[in-house]
């Protein structure tokens, strides 16, 4: 059975995470920028995705990717800038993660369950669920679903078999599981309604195990991102939430991209934000993990950013893959950021958006 924890923290520790060397902690979580004397656009291409792009998960080294399109996933590759299939799925595709050899793809779909596709023989849906799902995160063999107020359910990929399902009941209270994310291939960090953010050991997924939990953000959570020792919680018009995974403590909100957080991703030495009609926010990661300085941002192309990722590109330049809804997927090359000038300010009938 499962232990009621207290409502702000519970007993049982983190397991200690190893780093190579001391950091010096810091007080500053985020900074502005500069503008550069002559500021310089993105390098951008397009990539139509025949419907409205909202999740994003890139794969097979960075050069493709599946999209989540409401009634359908798509399969692009990055460098070729064209279609790979696409399939339609019940209910409404918003979350999406792919195994790393891109060979199955698990599918939130809410109102629709999870979907599970398969790439081969060909692009076609293999498996559903009747769960409610809205977000995904992998390992080489375990699936995790975050499934609201259902909590985390578990699945094979090798099989794509159901394992189990873990309530997340803390203090007597069950928390709505809104987005994970996993860290060395057994934590599961999810992030909730109410700012709570719990932590699950699934060595065993047939009998995972909540390790701790704690309120430790404020706004909706749309998403989370991990590196060794730190989280970083998407809150909407909040901003970022960071927190520092050692001592398992909220150290400061990054507010100083322009627009609502809607995903985030870590990719080297940097995090990357889709900030809806504020497009992409990328601001450099100290080597402290937690301090953040915006280094630049764009909305220089159509469509309100949802999803983010990283990927590779032409003469493999590292590139941010954002997704734009009507504006298809955005490919932006990373290698000139702090010469990007400043985000075009929306008007508000240009804010509205399906969300």
């Amino acid at each position: 059975m499962m232990p009621l924890l207290s409502n702000e923290t519970l007993p049982n520790p983190l397991p200690r995470l190893h780093r190579h060397h001391h950091r010096r902690r810091s007080n500053v979580y985020h900074h502005s920028r500069c503008l550069p004397s002559s500021p310089i656009p993105p390098t951008t291409s397009t990539i139509p995705v025949g419907g409205l792009a909202y999740g994003v998960d890139v794969v097979c080294g960075g050069t493709s990717a599946f999209v989540a399109c409401l009634t359908h996933v798509s399969w692009i590759h990055l460098q070729d800038k064209r279609s790979l299939g696409r399939v339609h799925v019940s209910g409404t595709a918003r979350s999406v993660a792919a195994t790393s050899n891109g060979k199955s793809v698990y599918v939130a779909c809410h109102n629709g369950g999870l979907n599970i596709l398969h790439t081969a023989p060909a692009f076609h849906v293999a498996g559903q669920f009747a769960v409610p799902a809205v977000g995904v995160a992998l390992t080489a063999t375990v699936a995790v679903v975050a499934c609201n107020l259902m909590g985390l359910c578990f699945f094979d990929t090798r099989t794509h078999t159901w394992t189990s399902t873990l309530p997340l009941i803390v203090g007597g209270t069950s928390f709505r599981a809104k987005a994970v994310q996993i860290l060395h291939d057994r934590y599961a960090y999810v992030a909730c309604d109410s700012g709570m953010l719990v932590v699950v050991d699934f060595t065993d997924p047939r009998r995972p195990t909540i390790l701790t939990a704690k309120r430790l953000f404020h706004g909706d959570a749309h998403a989370i991102a991990l590196s060794s020792t730190a989280a970083y919680v998407a809150c909407g018009s909040k901003g970022v939430a960071v927190i520092d995974l050692d001592r398992f403590k909220a150290v400061g909100v990054a507010r100083a991209a322009y627009g609502s957080v809607f995903d985030v991703h870590v990719a080297p030495h940097r995090l990357l934000c889709a900030c809806q009609v504020g497009g992409l926010a990328v601001y450099d990661i100290h080597d402290d993990q937690i301090s953040l300085t915006l280094a630049g941002q764009t909305n220089a192309f159509d469509g309100i950013s949802h999803g983010v990722a990283s990927g590779v590109a032409d003469k493999r330049r590292d590139v941010a893959v954002v997704t734009c809804q009507s504006g298809g997927v955005q490919v932006v090359a990373l290698d000139s950021v702090d010469t990007w000038s400043e985000p075009k300010r929306a008007k508000l009938a240009d804010a509205c958006c399906i969300m």
